[in-house]
Parts: C-alpha cells; sequence; structure tokens
C-alpha cells in the first residue's frame, strides 16, 4: 500500500458522513491507526479496502500493558481487527478454518489482557466461534464447545462473558430445535451472569412471567439485545487539583 492508496483511505474516513478527525488516523506507521481506518472501512461495507488494510496489523504484536486512560488499549485493537478479518473471510470466502484461526487469536489476546475491556464482550469472540462452527453444518461441535465452557466457568459466578455467551447459544441451540421452554429455561440462567441494572432486572421479570413459552423466549432475546451496563467497570474518573487547589 503505497502512501497516496493511505490517504484516499483517510481522506475518505474524514469527509465521510460520519467524519473521523485526520489526527486519529493520518499516521500509516502507527497501526493503531490503520486499525482504526481498516475497520472503518469495513463498517462503511467496503470489505476489499477494509481488507488491506487489516491485513497489515494481522502480525502486530499489541503492548498487553498497554492501558490508556482514554481510548482503546493496543489488545483492543488487535481483537477488533481480528475479529473483523474473521467475519471478512468467513463472509466472503467462507473459509471455515481461516476465521476460526483469527478468532481463536483474539479470543486469546482478550483472555490474557488483564486491564479493564472498554469496546465490547470478551465472551463474544468464543460466541462467533460457535455461530461459525453452526453456520459450517458443525452444531454438534459448537454445542459441545459451549458446554465445555459452562463447566470450565462453573465456579466463576457474577458477571462473566464466557459463561453468558455460552449459555446464550445452547439457549438457540434448544429454541432451533423447537424446545422453547427448555430454551428459556437456559436463558434465564443465562442472564445470571450478564450485567444488569434495575430496567433489566424489571426486562427480564417479565419475560420470567410470560406463561407463553415462545413468547417467553423472544422475551429474553430481546433482553440480550440491550446492553444494561457495561460488561467491565470502568476505570474511576481521578479529579486532580491544580496548584492553587
Amino acid at each position: 500500500m503505497d502512501q497516496q492508496e493511505w490517504m484516499g483511505y483517510v481522506s475518505r474516513l474524514a469527509n465521510g458522513e460520519y467524519p473521523v478527525p485526520v489526527g486519529m488516523i493520518q499516521d500509516y506507521n502507527d497501526w493503531r491507526c490503520r486499525s482504526i481506518v481498516g475497520r472503518a472501512l469495513y463498517w462503511m461495507g467496503d470489505t476489499e479496502s477494509a481488507m488491506r488494510v487489516l491485513s497489515t496489523v494481522v502480525e502486530v504484536e499489541p503492548n498487553m500493558d498497554d492501558d490508556p486512560e482514554y481510548g482503546l488499549s493496543e489488545a483492543e485493537h488487535k481483537v477488533l481487527c481480528l475479529r473483523d478479518i474473521a467475519e471478512i473471510v468467513w463472509k466472503l470466502a467462507k473459509s471455515e478454518e481461516a476465521a476460526l484461526t483469527y478468532l481463536q487469536q483474539a479470543y486469546d489476546i482478550a483472555r490474557a489482557y488483564t486491564h479493564t475491556f472498554h469496546s465490547c464482550a470478551r465472551g463474544d469472540m468464543f460466541y462467533r466461534r460457535l455461530t461459525v462452527l453452526r453456520e459450517a453444518g458443525k452444531e454438534e461441535q459448537a454445542v459441545t464447545e459451549a458446554q465445555q465452557m459452562v463447566e470450565a466457568e462453573k465456579d466463576n459466578n457474577g458477571v462473566n462473558p464466557y459463561k453468558y455467551f455460552a449459555l446464550k447459544f445452547l439457549a438457540e441451540d434448544a429454541h432451533n430445535a423447537g424446545d422453547d421452554a427448555k430454551a428459556s429455561d437456559i436463558y434465564a440462567e443465562a442472564f445470571k451472569y450478564y450485567p444488569r441494572n434495575e430496567i433489566a432486572e424489571r426486562d427480564l421479570a417479565k419475560a420470567a412471567e410470560e406463561t407463553d413459552a415462545a413468547k417467553r423466549y423472544k422475551a429474553y432475546e430481546f433482553c440480550s439485545t440491550v446492553q444494561y451496563k457495561p460488561w467491565e467497570k470502568q476505570r474511576p474518573v481521578v479529579l486532580r487539583r491544580g496548584i492553587d487547589g
């Protein structure tokens, strides 16, 4: 990718419908800029250009100690890039092996990162792996892996994206098999590990009270689309006193 091509992408994003500040994206030598540009191009639907940019990030090793006060960490940038590359190779090339490889790399980084993950649920990479397996006709393998995750996380209670997404997948599997009563019970269990607030408690209580199994499943499914609270607590803001404070 030459400088002219790169600046063409930067210009598109800086002057698009939802402009991105040039200062955030213009430095090609900063792989985080390439991360933002590539993911933005994918979001815009230009998958070919997105892949050209994102492919330059594949071999980058993120600094796992990076924990910025604002913005995404290097680990998050890398995870999101790998996630989008996996989507591209799966949707366009139907390359199951490549998609699962990139998702595994994203999962490994997300799981290993010890600081707050602001951008998405860490368990989402595992869930996408399960759905790729399902889409590839390997439902039984996906169900087994989801069950194994639930067992592996059995002692990790409270908010837990790995257990939640595994149970969410198992609920969907039961629904696809025509058993909405079982699917609803699994969903109810899954939400024990979902970040909830008062609105979530209200919505989940309404779902539990629904007597029709199909409607109860739909109510839980709706709750799964609402991010009631962040998955992880945000770093508290530290107010620094001035010299005269």
